[in-house]
């Protein structure tokens, strides 16, 4: 019994000792988990704030950005408007010229008309080309592309009309001159309608 008694407090120490060891380890491993959980926790927080930072950066370059565009259209509406403003007045004075000769524009050997009709011809060729040139390399907004449509198909009209009318009229193409005189017309009735 004795040696019962001796086994049974040896087994007893021997699994109490083991038991620390592992209750040890278990504290341990507790411990280390506690504090990786710390830092994860201050990673979440700190990446939270970054978020935040992030998020106010793109607010204020989205703040900008619609600040640019509001800039580039009025700097565009005032390109815009002084362009198409010079190509109209420069249109009606290029009509004006025409229209001093009209009463002649059936006397097809008249030098003056000839040299004339020429002349105005190559000057709505530089108009049309200044205003083209102008608007050429800019990034229209929507609001004003449909006038800008507008704008180019009519100054290449008016070109194309004063075009046909110096050929027509070197060709001594009665016809032709009528023709182009109509086209001039309801032209410069829609250089009237732009405002």
């Amino acid at each position: 019994m004795r040696k019962t008694i001796i086994t049974i407090m040896a087994s007893t120490v021997v699994l109490s000792a083991c038991g620390n060891d592992k209750i040890q380890q278990l504290e341990e491993k507790k411990s280390t988990l506690k504090t990786d959980n710390r830092k994860l926790k201050q990673e979440v927080l700190d990446l939270e704030d970054k978020n935040k930072t992030y998020k106010q950066k793109e607010s204020g370059i989205n703040s900008s950005i619609k600040q640019i565009k509001k800039e580039s259209t009025s700097q565009f509406t005032t390109q815009y408007l002084k362009s198409s403003t010079r190509f109209i007045n420069e249109t009606k004075t290029n009509i004006s010229s025409y229209n001093k000769i009209n009463k002649n524009i059936t006397k097809f050997d008249d030098e003056d008309t000839k040299n004339e009709l020429e002349n105005i011809y190559q000057n709505q060729k530089t108009i049309t080309k200044k205003y083209k040139d102008e608007m050429e390399s800019k990034s229209i907004p929507k609001d004003y592309k449909d006038l800008h449509k507008s704008m180019l198909k009519l100054s290449t009209g008016i070109e194309n009309v004063f075009k046909d009318l110096n050929e027509a009229f070197n060709k001594k193409d009665k016809k032709g001159v009528e023709k182009s005189i109509n086209q001039l017309k309801s032209l410069d009735n829609e250089i009237g309608q732009i405002k």
